[in-house]
């Protein structure tokens, strides 16, 4: 019995008999010469009539940036999804940017109203210092924004 290509997922289905493929016949290509793509994910394999060819490499560039920019938009999404560790986490990360954003604020302010060195000492004297997390620690903030 035949190999069968699907011209349009690209799947190989092997000995199978035509009357038992999945869809019409003319959807598949019988026996299909795959010499020119061997070893090459199907996502590259370009079908014409019933030649199989392998993209050049500028096709493929493409396909690869289309994917991975598809990869990303579904992680950008992922963080409006609730209750997900890939959300927690840059919740986290973003408390944790936006509280160094805010300390280095303090201290460009202090420095710009300083008249001189003991004041500058005295108003860095009053920011606080950031908290030095453990890996328990960032577990248990990750759950608490995991529940928000």
């Amino acid at each position: 019995m035949p190999a069968w290509l699907h011209r349009t997922n690209k799947t190989v289905l092997r000995s199978i008999a035509s009357a038992d493929l999945p869809e019409a016949i003319a959807n598949y290509i019988e026996e299909p010469d795959l010499s020119a793509v061997v070893g090459q994910p199907a996502r590259y394999w370009i079908v014409a009539g019933d030649t199989v060819s392998l993209a050049d490499q500028a096709t493929r560039d493409a396909i690869d940036t289309a994917a991975l920019s598809a990869v990303r938009d579904v992680l950008a999404d992922e963080i409006d999804t609730v209750e997900t560790f890939s959300r927690a986490f840059a919740l986290v990360v973003l408390d944790e940017f936006n509280a160094r954003t805010s300390k280095i604020n303090s201290i460009l302010a202090a420095i710009a109203g300083a008249n001189n060195l003991n004041s500058l000492k005295s108003a860095a004297a009053l920011i606080t210092d950031l908290p030095i997390y453990s890996p328990a620690q960032l577990k248990a903030v990750v759950r608490l924004k995991a529940d928000s």
